[in-house]
């Protein structure tokens, strides 16, 4: 049984439909893995009226939850790098802000993969951290333009969309020009961007996403 079924599952539960909730607090025990927290959170949603920024936040959340729960050892791995090295509320807090900040389901999509990808050990908690705080920060249709065209290594003109990408770290200035001919090129960011969150799950692209991290790895300690 899924985590989300589990929770819901639980509603008829003393301990689940008491009335107390504390919508922060249960989100995180919830993002942890505690089924009773969100038995609490969907019993809640079900009882009582919701904004419409609450109604946004729980569909989010909702996906987030069913994404990451691929197998109950990937959700456990997950939960134990999002809290290691004494972490245990201020990362999943975080996480949480970024899910709510994020305005499209193809980014929580992308914060989905990312998240499997850091339970999986292809990435550490800082990248993860800087990919989820990129997704949250660029529009979709920027990063749309990213997957488009980061693997093609060449240089690009100035426009509107190389200024956003720019902005969030993801394009810099590999030319510059007194003419005014200046040319841009994506970042390694970028590239860990699409390879471990936009793109992670098409297998043709990156049929071994952790492959170049090792040899990264590898090189920087030789």
């Amino acid at each position: 049984m899924k985590f989300l079924e589990k929770a819901k599952a639980l509603i008829s539960d003393e301990t689940v439909n008491d009335g107390t909730v504390n919508f922060l607090g249960d989100s995180i025990s919830a993002l942890l893995g505690d089924p009773v927290a969100a038995g609490k959170l969907v019993y809640s949603i079900l009882r009582n009226p919701m904004t419409i920024r609450d109604q946004f936040f729980w569909s989010k959340f909702e996906m987030f939850l069913d994404g990451i729960d691929v197998s109950d050892k990937e959700r456990a791995d997950f939960c134990k790098r999002l809290t290691e090295d004494g972490t245990k509320r201020e990362n999943p807090y975080r996480l949480i802000q970024a899910i709510d900040h994020t305005d499209t389901k193809n980014k929580i999509q992308y914060l989905i993969n990312a998240s499997r990808c850091l339970s999986n050990g292809f990435i550490e908690p800082s990248l993860y951290f800087r990919i989820c705080h990129t997704i949250t920060n660029s529009l979709e249709e920027d990063l749309l333009y990213l997957a488009k065209h980061v693997l093609e290594d060449s240089e690009y003109e100035y426009s509107y969309v190389v200024q956003a990408l720019m902005n969030n770290g993801l394009v810099y200035q590999s030319v510059i020009d007194g003419n005014g001919e200046d040319r841009y090129k994506f970042t390694s960011l970028a590239n860990d961007l699409d390879r471990f969150a936009i793109s992670y799950d098409n297998v043709e692209r990156y049929p071994n996403p952790e492959k170049r991290v090792k040899t990264k790895i590898k090189t920087q300690e030789q």
